[in-house]
């Protein structure tokens, strides 16, 4: 047998060696770790579970080290945070001054905690900057050397800066993240929303990525919650015309169809009806893609198609759930506008939104999509086809005479003698970023379908 060797005793007098403490491996607890991420628990909670995040237990409660989290910012992406903030400012600045364009106003450090990034403090101020610009829209988009940024303003796209290429990675990563998106998904497009708050008024962002061949490009919708409640006579009605819209409004059946093409404010005069009728004594529910404002004491349900939750389905729950209104944010199927009429005429009202460009053309593409003519007739209430036009700058506008030409084409074009009208037109300044715009109100057209009109929707 072999013998075993005796293994060397310790020194009981030598002491183990104390490791020194690590000064950049800081300890987290969880709320701390949420703040430094800037994201809610749930989201936190979800990371942790999916092991994007690192960490360790202390007893029953979760710690984390800044450098994981620091880490899992970078997403293998050094550029995400080693962006020099005042190399980008330059840029930035430079770009808006060759194109005439005023300085952009900085986010201040002393606004920002020291840990925050270069990137952090451009996302904030490009987001501040669009909403004090009111635009709508912010488009982030890459090219092979650098990176623009747009604001549509009053439906025009308007350039706003010109970033360094290195520095669009990780604008739109920060974007992802502040959006409760997969930052290291760059492969498909994906969605989500950021809310934020801004003299004391409430936005929602919608962020969309995309992947294009220079990077991801990103593309924030702005939505101004507060925008439903100014009530439809701030919208651009006449007295005669909302006097007849809030009539239709007032029945209780039917469907009422708001109809224009995309980005001509449907959803605000919905909303802004809704907001009209919103009160404790009716039940109202609505079914968007997605949901865009909030409103008091209603139901409000997303689609969820991968947990099978379309608008069809909903609208068939809806129907269960003892409703008085129902709002469904668009007919782009034969069996969801079936659902609608059939709602409509079971003794709801139900409003909804379509992309026809005139109120006639509405109940022809119903029946183009095969519905029965006779349903349409009983079910159909009114159509409001509608448009956003600019307004002349009110800082800026003058008085103007448009050429005979044009004259003569709006006199063939509408009937009307318009050699004596008042005509504005902005001349440009710095309020309206000298485009002589500043602002924009609907145009409505109202279709109430009386008694003949059914007649001859039936008849076809």
């Amino acid at each position: 047998m072999r013998e075993k060797k005796a293994k060397p005793k310790r020194d009981a007098s030598r002491k183990p060696k104390k490791r020194e403490p690590d000064r950049s491996a800081e300890v987290m607890d969880l709320k701390s770790a949420a703040a430094f991420l800037k994201v809610s628990k749930p989201t936190f909670y979800r990371w942790l579970a999916q092991g994007k995040i690192k960490g360790f237990k202390a007893g029953q409660q979760w710690r984390f080290y800044r450098s994981d989290l620091e880490k899992f910012l970078r997403m293998e992406d050094p550029s995400a945070i080693h962006v020099d903030d005042d190399a980008l400012r330059k840029a930035v600045q430079a770009s808006r001054k060759a194109r005439g364009l005023p300085p952009v106003k900085w986010v201040p450090l002393e606004e920002m905690a020291p840990e925050e990034s270069a990137v952090i403090r451009a996302v904030n101020t490009i987001i501040t900057d669009a909403l004090e610009a009111h635009a709508s829209d912010i488009h982030m988009d890459n090219n092979h050397d650098e990176m623009l940024v747009r604001y549509r303003i009053d439906g025009v796209l308007h350039e706003a800066m010109r970033l360094p290429r290195e520095a669009g990675p990780p604008l739109v990563s920060r974007l992802k993240l502040m959006g409760d998106m997969d930052i290291s998904e760059r492969r498909l497009p994906q969605n989500g929303r950021i809310g934020i708050k801004h003299k004391n008024l409430d936005f929602d962002v919608r962020v969309t990525t995309v992947p294009s061949i220079f990077g991801e490009s990103a593309i924030c919708r702005i939505l101004d919650q507060s925008s439903i409640l100014i009530g439809l006579d701030k919208l651009g009605f006449s007295r005669a015309m909302q006097q007849a819209f809030e009539r239709t409004l007032s029945q209780p059946t039917g469907m009422i169809v708001v109809t224009g093409p995309a980005g001509s404010g449907r959803t605000t005069t919905l909303y802004s009806a809704l907001n009209l009728l919103n009160s404790p004594e009716l039940k109202i529910v609505t079914i968007e893609d997605p949901v865009e404002y909030r409103l008091r004491d209603t139901m409000q349900v997303h689609v969820n198609r991968k947990a099978g939750l379309t608008m069809a389905l909903a609208l068939r729950t809806f129907i269960r759930c003892d409703p008085d209104i129902i709002l469904v944010g668009g007919l782009r199927d034969v069996e969801t506008a079936e659902n609608c009429l059939q709602a409509a005429i079971t003794g709801h009202l139900v409003l909804t939104a379509m992309l026809p460009t005139d109120a006639p053309s509405v109940i022809t593409r119903l029946i183009d999509m095969g519905l029965e003519p006779f349903l349409v007739s009983a079910s159909l209430t009114a159509v409001l086809a509608q448009r956003l036009v600019r307004m002349a700058c009110p800082h800026c506008k003058a008085k103007d005479r448009p050429s005979p030409d044009l004259l003569k084409r709006l006199h063939t074009q509408t009937g009307l003698d318009l050699s004596k009208a008042d005509f504005q037109r902005g001349k440009g300044c710095r309020e309206c970023r000298h485009s002589g715009y500043r602002g924009r109100t609907a145009i409505f057209e109202l279709l109430e379908v009386d008694e003949r009109i059914r007649e001859l929707i039936a008849t076809g």
